[in-house]
């Protein structure tokens, strides 16, 4: 492998690039000369100098992306844009005062490891939930999140990993229809704020058991309720949230949230999906955040108006085109996916500025 540090003063990472796009994004190598490449904070930009003998649309832009991504590595991780980055640059001549900008990280993304304890301590002190080196969750300003993945890609593992985390920022409550590594994590962790079904004769999973995980949901709403009067009553602030009257965040996990519908009658389904919904829609300032886990995230099962207010989505495991396109449906072609076992896929941030598309994605290794 070509060492590029070892050669930092002599490599010109813009030439690169330029000779990257000449033979593969052109019809022509001489339109090579109709542009220009910069690297700016956060990526690079495509500076089409007009008038330019090619045509520029999304098209063209993913072309663009899907070159630099592969041809980039392991230098850089390029991080797919939800739509096409056009930015304007200042003093530049009119035909060369707009570009395509590509955001980049520096380096690989490398995979963390520690105990909970030692992740968790990092979160308490940053508000921010550790997933890589360079990537963390602010739940505050990307609430909710969403795990999607089949049998053995690493989800339940991270489920447990966020659960963990998340026990030390605030308070969580475990709804597991499975009855499995979840409720098993919160009984350890002596956390009484677990839902499980009865496997016996008369239980299971069915309408008996939704029925005291809607109870579990309506506590909840009534304390989001309560936040959001007590903040309306106490603060004189426009924009505000839960800290402002001193109140811990709640996590509210639920796994395999599809099996929660099973054999349960419409009616206490779209009570269920009801309230989900405005957990999700109105949480976030009472500090109400929702953790789902599935293994695709299906509009029968999470309606679109829940999907869409998401902000942390995470699908690990095998990434096709039939079971991304529920959580990332902006995505038109398969990401450059890195190839580290069990919890390796993509994911993305919004609300977050330093995350503002789709990237790789390593979850923590736990050492405890």
């Amino acid at each position: 492998m070509i060492n590029f540090n070892s050669q930092e003063k002599s490599f010109n990472i813009c030439e690169y690039i330029l000779s990257l796009v000449r033979y593969t994004l052109f019809n022509d190598e001489k339109q090579a000369n109709e542009c220009e490449i910069l690297q700016t904070e956060g990526g690079f930009l495509f500076i089409p100098i007009y008038p330019v003998s090619y045509i520029i649309d999304e098209t063209f832009y993913n072309r663009l992306f899907d070159i630099l991504n592969l041809g980039l590595t392991p230098m850089y991780t390029c991080v797919r844009p939800l739509t096409m980055q056009v930015v304007t640059l200042a003093d530049r001549p009119p035909n060369a005062s707009r570009a395509l900008f590509i955001p980049a990280h520096r380096g690989k993304p490398k995979r963390l490891k520690g105990t909970v304890r030692q992740l968790g301590q990092s979160a308490m002190q940053t508000g921010k939930v550790p997933i890589m080196d360079i990537i963390s969750w602010n739940y505050v300003k990307s609430p909710h999140a969403i795990i999607t993945g089949v049998s053995g890609s690493g989800k339940s593992y991270f489920l447990k990993y966020l659960y963990g985390v998340c026990s030390m920022v605030g308070d969580v409550i475990a709804i597991d229809p499975k009855c499995s590594d979840l409720a098993r994590l919160a009984k350890k962790t002596g956390n009484k704020n677990v839902v499980i079904p009865k496997f016996d004769a008369t239980g299971g999973i069915g309408g008996q058991y939704l029925e005291s995980v809607l109870d579990v949901m309506r506590k909840v709403e009534h304390e989001m309720y309560n936040r959001q009067n007590a903040l309306f009553e106490k603060t004189q602030r426009v924009s505000t949230d839960y800290r402002e009257i001193s109140a811990r965040p709640i996590f509210l996990f639920i796994d395999e949230l599809a099996a929660l519908m099973t054999s349960a009658d419409k009616a206490k389904k779209t009570s269920f999906q009801d309230l989900l919904t405005r957990l999700v829609v109105l949480g976030r300032e009472a500090g109400i955040y929702l953790v789902l886990s599935m293994q695709s995230a299906r509009a029968e099962y999470v309606p679109t108006i829940v999907r869409d207010s998401i902000s942390l989505r995470v699908q690990l495991g095998r990434i096709n085109s039939e079971n991304s396109r529920f959580l990332f449906p902006e995505l038109s072609e398969m990401p450059f996916v890195p190839i580290g076992g069990n919890g390796s896929g993509i994911l993305s941030i919004e609300g977050d500025p330093d995350y503002a598309g789709i990237e790789p994605v390593l979850t923590p290794t736990i050492l405890d």
